[in-house]
């Protein structure tokens, strides 16, 4: 069966939309109720994977590395909850990490800003006006935070199968439309796009495997093969490619692992004038 992912411009209102969608299909509902197991595996605080999940970097934020190991714990738990199918998804970025899978329904949901900016105003008891500014930044801010961390859009109308205004249109109705695209011939589970689920799974899986000693690496997966990217000097490459492939190894489903060397120039040239210098 299809797998649903809804994204949306506020938190609320996409788990609003995706919770009444598993309702109505009979899926599984997958959201940050996966989170405390997850923060428990990567070994840190849940309140920072949500920061992960929800903040742009900044200079007072997480650091690089702790951001991406925490967003790779998550990516693996999720797309092992996707591989289970008859689930819609929400809160946890897939949206950003499965383009290219086709049984995969991707739902962009815009909320009514009038309804959310008057909501919010009356719990914090702010201004209107004060609100939608915040809400106009937060958007900018998350533009470029899918950006920079995916290299996806996630504005981009493009990058979904259905977007539904909320201004327009009623969350029942909504959900009543994302319910019947999931009978759509071309959201079945085909061979391919099932295969393409998986090799993101495996890949993912590896990732996590080697992050704790290669943090920069890049993995690829197809079928039980699994293709490595990395940088290191020339001297340190033929022991960088042993370690990658003693961990890929263990990976359960991995029966061969191929690693990409790129030369690592500025560490290159950094080395050698130290040779210089000494």
């Amino acid at each position: 069966m299809p797998i649903v992912i809804i994204s949306s411009d506020t938190y609320q209102t996409g788990r609003r939309i995706g919770e009444m969608t598993a309702k109505e299909t009979g899926y599984d509902y997958v959201d940050r109720d996966i989170l405390p197991p997850v923060a428990e595996l990567a070994g840190t605080p849940e309140e920072k994977l949500v920061r992960a999940l929800d903040e742009p970097p900044s200079f007072l934020g997480l650091s690089s590395k702790l951001r991406g190991k925490v967003l790779a714990h998550i990516e693996e738990a999720t797309l092992g909850h996707l591989l289970e199918d008859n689930v819609v998804c929400h809160g946890l970025c897939a949206h950003l990490y499965v383009l290219g899978v086709s049984h995969i329904l991707k739902v962009r949901v815009l909320s009514n800003p009038g309804d959310f900016v008057r909501e919010v105003s009356a719990q914090q008891n702010t201004s209107p006006e004060k609100v939608m500014k915040l809400l106009k930044k937060q958007e900018s801010e998350r533009k470029r935070w899918t950006l920079g961390t995916f290299g996806v859009d996630e504005t981009d109308p493009s990058n979904y199968d259905l977007v539904i205004n909320l201004n327009q249109i009623d969350p029942d109705e909504a959900v009543q439309t994302i319910a019947r695209m999931t009978t759509y011939r071309k959201f079945k589970p085909m061979t391919y796009s099932i295969k393409c689920l998986r090799d993101k799974e495996l890949a993912c899986r590896v990732r996590v495997a080697l992050m704790e000693d290669f943090p920069d690496v890049k993995v690829q997966a197809d079928g039980t093969t699994v293709i490595v990217d990395t940088k290191t000097v020339k001297r340190e490459k033929r022991k960088r490619v042993e370690a990658i492939k003693a961990l890929a190894n263990r990976v359960v489903g991995v029966s061969y692992v191929e690693v990409h060397v790129v030369t690592d120039i500025l560490r290159q040239a950094t080395k050698a004038q130290d040779k210089v210098n000494v």
